[in-house]
């Protein structure tokens, strides 16, 4: 992280009302605009408006078109990149997926746990979408070198590895560094150098292998000589399920370890 974008996102970070908007898209990612507009309602719409502008041009959010709305999602990409600038690559891997389960054992509360062992909650039917979005320093096409090689991808995707034939409709995976399965899928669209498509399923698990499949999506769009903006957007997480457990968190570390990856050639340790 320069010091340009890491003052920019501890600028954006610094205001109380910024902070207000992300703990809101932490709980519930993906609002409208209007949704966000009451959560700070000694403000008027401008500048709420103004707020998500700062946290867009820091990358703490980004937005989509759906329709008629404008829908909000969080990013936390930057705020990884600011913990691993104090803490090495183990220690930050490590921390997230503490801090990930500290969070859900003191936030699940015992009528959740017991709704869900006696099979009353069912929410398989309600998806969200997660998105995640870096800026690297290189071109398109040696970022997505280093996402489709095999030994680059064992690089930066913790000791693992992808394989595919990579054309529509061929299978893909994602390994770990003993070569278990992680994710499973197929293409369902390609553009080399621009964009990949594929189904998902977490196979880290037979728990997370029962829920359903999701979609998931890499963009690598061009912002100059040598930038690129990487943005994962994982589409039909189903609520309630393992899967929608234990996916958070892991699209903005796989971006983080990538960037360095792509800039630096440091190597992520495996994590078996």
């Amino acid at each position: 992280m320069t010091t340009d974008i890491l003052d920019r996102t501890v600028r954006a970070l610094a205001d109380p009302h910024r902070r207000i908007l992300l703990d809101a898209l932490r709980a519930q990612d993906g609002r409208a605009l209007r949704e966000l507009e009451p959560l700070l309602p000694e403000l008027g719409r401008h500048a709420v408006l103004k707020h998500v502008r700062v946290l867009e041009d820091a990358d703490l959010v980004t937005t989509r078109k759906v329709g008629r709305s404008r829908l909000v999602h969080l990013n936390p990409v930057p705020i990884v990149e600011l913990a691993r600038r104090w803490l090495d690559d183990y220690s930050a891997f490590a921390g997230l997926a503490l801090a990930g389960l500290r969070e859900h054992v003191e936030t699940e509360s015992a009528t959740e746990k017991q709704q869900k062992e006696q099979g009353r909650v069912n929410m398989s039917a309600e998806t969200r979408t997660l998105v995640a979005t870096v800026v690297i320093e290189a071109t398109p096409d040696r970022v997505w070198q280093a996402i489709v090689e095999p030994e680059q991808s064992r690089r930066w995707f913790f000791g693992g590895l992808v394989r595919s034939e990579w054309r529509v409709g061929a299978s893909i995976e994602w390994t770990s560094a003993e070569g278990a399965s992680l994710i499973a899928g197929e293409i369902t669209a390609i553009d080399e150098g621009v964009r990949l498509a594929h189904t998902f399923r977490a196979t880290w698990s037979s728990e997370t292998a029962a829920d359903p499949a999701s979609h998931y999506e890499w963009l690598l769009e061009p912002m100059g000589p040598e930038l690129t903006r990487v943005t994962v957007t994982h589409t039909g997480v189903p609520v309630g399920t393992a899967s929608d457990e234990q996916v958070d968190g892991g699209n903005s570390l796989i971006l983080s370890s990538l960037k360095t990856f792509v800039e630096s050639g440091r190597t992520m340790p495996g994590m078996g």
